[in-house]
């Protein structure tokens, strides 16, 4: 008996459209690559609307060797670059990067930071007291000073816990609390993936300003008259 043949499902293809913008002139960066991927809309029934409609779109910015991208599936009515423009540098940032801080640990950080607890223990100033210990004489002052060169080489928080001893000498039992958010330094990947959404951000706006340009046709036009 011949076999009856199966007939195949249709395939399923999306279409959307896609953006892509090279910015260059930005100063201390290299060019800049935008993506901007608009994939049409979404249901998304609401108790005022049950027939609302969202728009969904992603952003992928390369600029040098970094590359970073983020989804959107709630939109509004705005198109990816719109939505990308009217939001916070802040929001973007953190979409793109999800987590990161503005501050990362520092060993050196904590360095200078058991520096003042040294001298300030040393000195025992009057007033507020930050520290959990009390007076330091010459003699701890000046051991502990030496030991803390070791501090510089720690790379990450979890790695104080081989400081251990140390650092209760120094911060007391709960030398975890006084570092948190004082032994940090500025993070650079931070501070230059800030810039480059900016950036991007100021481009988007200049671009949708460009698009708003309406010439007036009468300008177009010389009078026979003059």
């Amino acid at each position: 008996m011949p076999t009856e043949s199966k007939v195949a499902a249709p395939l399923q293809v999306e279409r959307s459209t896609v953006t892509k913008l090279v910015i260059t002139g930005a100063p201390r960066l290299d060019a800049i690559t935008v993506f901007l991927e608009d994939f049409g809309r979404r249901d998304c029934p609401i108790d005022s609307n049950p027939n609302y409609q969202t728009a969904q779109g992603k952003i992928t910015i390369n600029c040098w060797d970094n590359s970073w991208n983020a989804y959107w599936g709630g939109m509004g009515p705005r198109t990816v670059a719109e939505f990308v423009a009217d939001c916070g540098w802040d929001y973007i940032l953190n979409c793109l990067d999800r987590g990161i801080s503005s501050t990362v640990f520092s060993g050196n950080a904590l360095h200078a930071l058991a520096q003042k607890c040294i001298l300030q223990r040393r000195r025992q100033r009057t007033g507020r007291n930050e520290w959990e210990l009390g007076e330091l004489s010459k003699s701890e002052a000046r051991e502990l000073w030496h030991d803390i060169d070791s501090l510089r080489s720690i790379e990450s928080p979890n790695e104080c816990w081989h400081q251990s001893r140390l650092l209760t000498d120094l911060f007391g039992e709960e030398w975890h609390y006084p570092l948190e958010g004082k032994a940090v330094e500025e993070n650079h990947k931070f501070t230059y993936l800030r810039r480059v959404v900016e950036v991007v951000q100021q481009a988007l706006c200049q671009e949708q300003q460009a698009d708003m340009t309406v010439v007036n046709p009468h300008d177009l036009v010389t009078s026979a008259s003059e």
